[in-house]
């Protein structure tokens, strides 16, 4: 009888640890913005003169898509985003740039994440959208029009 009790508190206990609380820097924000604590790349997130704003954007999923995510521009990593969360990037006009995202290796996650790819060529300053989202084959990319 102690046996199955203690699988159940060590099990319960490993799931309840799972759900470690991130540092205040790292938490989400109230405006749902991606905080600078995880974007590795703050350079990026300053406007400049003739840059062209991409925007990056997760909706909010339960399934299929509720784990963190690293986004990476042309195979770096950018930024960790969250579900619902937003931020934007500026970048040189002109030329073609690659985006990828992935799941955060953990003890839930596959041991070869899926790695989903997009191109998004900036052809002229302005603001370009791409959602993150999530279906049956895991998290998505997608530039909106």
């Amino acid at each position: 009888m102690k046996t199955p009790m203690t699988a159940c508190l060590l099990a319960l206990t490993m799931a309840l640890s799972a759900c470690a609380i991130q540092p205040a820097a790292e938490q989400a924000t109230p405006t749902k913005e991606v905080p600078q604590a995880r974007v590795y790349i703050k350079s990026m997130l300053s406007p400049t003169s003739g840059t062209a704003e991409v925007q990056f954007s997760r909706t909010s999923t339960f399934l299929y898509g509720n784990a963190p995510l690293e986004l990476a521009i042309n195979d770096v990593v950018l930024a960790q985003i969250q579900s619902g969360e937003h931020f934007s990037i500026w970048l040189k006009p002109g030329t073609s740039y690659d985006f990828s995202i992935r799941p955060i290796h953990s003890l839930n996650s596959p041991a070869y994440p899926q790695t989903k790819k997009i191109s998004v060529e900036l052809k002229n300053p302005g603001v370009y959208k791409v959602r993150i989202s999530a279906g049956i084959e895991g998290a998505t990319l997608q530039q909106e029009k």
